[in-house]
């Protein structure tokens, strides 16, 4: 299952990868939803969280 990585800017997802590198790897695009060039570092801090379903 792939990780999804969330944008600094506006805390949506903004791209996903399979696994999370172990060297600290940063990748800067442009988000799909902000439409901002945002630098977003890979470790696991940066993964998106999810919210349950009540």
């Amino acid at each position: 299952m792939p990780n999804k990585m969330r944008c600094p800017n506006c805390n949506k997802r903004a791209f996903d990868i399979s696994a999370l590198p172990k060297e600290e790897i940063e990748i800067e695009l442009k988000c799909p939803n902000c439409h901002r060039f945002v630098r977003v570092a890979c470790n696991e801090k940066m993964l998106l969280k999810y919210k349950k379903a009540v």
